[in-house]
Formats: C-alpha cells, structure tokens, sequence
C-alpha cells in the first residue's frame, strides 16, 4: 500500500464534547483539528455528545459552530432527531429543512437512550429520503427488526450503521444482502479480518471510514483500514470515496 491510499480519509464519526464517565479530556474544536493533522485526514462528520446525553437539538448548535469553525478543514455537522414533542421540536420537515439550509451533512437517532420506538420518526425518514441526507444509528440504539422495518419502506435512505462489535456479523451480512441502501461504518467493527471479508465479497462500497473520536480510541479504526492489505484503490474508496458520495448533500465533494 502506497503512502498517498492512507492519507485524505474523511472520518465519518467524531463526538465533540466531553462523556461523563470518560478518562480523557473533551473532544473541542482543537483536538478535532488535532485529530485532522496527526492522520492526514480531509475531513470529518461531527455530532455532540449533549445530542445524545443531555440536550438533543441544543447539541445540534453545537456541533454546526464547531464545523463552521472548521468549515475550510472538510468538517460537516451530524444532527440529532427526536420525535416532535410540544415545546421541544414541532415538525421533523422543518427541522430537516432547517439542516439543509445550514448545510447538515447526516442525521443520527438514538431511540434506546432518548427512550422511544424508532417508527414514530416516519416522517424524518421520508424528509430525509427526499433531501438525500443518510442517516446514521448505533446499533445499540435499535433492534435489528426495526432497522430492516426502515430500510424496506425507504429504500433510498441511505442508512450507516455504527459501533457493531464483532458478534453481530451474521445479522450485518444479512443486512446489506437485503438492503442496497445500507452502509456500516468502522467504529468498534472489532472483527478480525472483517473489512477484507466484505470487501472480497464485493461490498467495499458500504464500507464507511470513521474512528468515533470522542468516543472510541481512533487508533482502532486507523489501523484496522490501513493494515488490511487491500489494495490501493479500495483503501482509498472506504477511507474516503464512500463518505463523499453519501455526505454530498451536505457538500461533501
């Protein structure tokens, strides 16, 4: 593998904030600028940590400054969706609207933590089939059946799903065997030998780069991709190639 296919990655997971039970220090603006020069990378995707602990719209005002602020580095904005509740949020059109205006690359759910079924966002589903922004979720955040439950009825939501471990590959090839529109990323996708196992069975471009910085040591992810031996070409597709194509409508290019 050539120096040039592990450099230009765009990390397609980043956390800013700080988790309250974790040992190392907030994830701010300059350790994301940090994280961008130590790997090379072109850019990345940014959720906050108070979208999915404290205060899921408040966060998304913060994770919008921190990627205006590293606007000229390829950094996007990830926003979080709850369902519409009087004095929270009034309409998931308006809000997916209010993401495209201020160019929001993706949008994250997290139904387990915010304690809600995943089909009452049917109408953020179908916005977000019609505006082209994917939509990313844990896998802890969401029962299997629910996920295929979605990808069935939009089958052109482009759908990431994240942190898979290692004991649910079985359930992640029957997946992507059913759904075109589905994509995982490589945050904890702690399998040995997994990546080449997609990628020879003709799946490299559901394969997304991301480290879950803020999270997830990054180290994980980075080795996991550039030790893989695969070659150049398809190194380059999951470090980069893929998250272009599903965050373009947020002006990722």
């Amino acid at each position: 593998m050539t120096d040039d296919a592990t450099t230009g990655w765009f990390d397609a997971r980043i956390v800013t904030g700080a988790h309250p039970s974790s040992l190392v220090p907030s994830t701010d603006r300059d350790a994301i600028a940090a994280h961008l020069d130590a790997y090379a990378m072109s850019g990345a995707l940014v959720s906050a940590m108070a979208s999915w602990l404290h205060d899921p719209l408040g966060g998304n005002a913060e994770a919008t400054a921190v990627a205006n602020s590293l606007a000229d580095r390829g950094v996007l904005a990830c926003w979080t969706a709850v369902p519409t509740t009087p004095g929270e949020l009034d309409s998931l059109d308006k809000l997916v609207a209010q993401a495209l205006a201020e160019g929001v690359a993706a949008f994250r759910i997290h139904p387990h933590s915010h304690g809600y079924a995943p089909d009452v966002l049917l109408e953020l589903y179908a916005a977000l089939e019609g505006s082209g922004l994917p939509l990313c979720i844990d896998t802890a955040e969401i029962g299997w059946s629910d996920l295929d439950a979605i990808a069935t009825r939009f089958p052109m939501l482009p759908i990431v799903v994240s942190n898979l471990g290692y004991r649910q590959l079985r359930r992640l090839w029957s997946a992507l065997r059913d759904h075109d529109n589905l994509s995982v990323d490589l945050v904890d996708f702690a399998a040995h030998q997994g990546v080449e196992w997609l990628a020879a069975e003709g799946l490299s471009d559901r394969l997304v780069f991301a480290t879950g910085l803020g999270v997830r040591d990054p180290g994980e992810s980075i080795v996991r991709l550039a030790w893989s031996g695969l070659d150049d070409d398809t190194v380059t597709r999951i470090g980069a190639d893929n998250a272009r194509r599903l965050f373009a409508a947020g002006g990722l290019s």
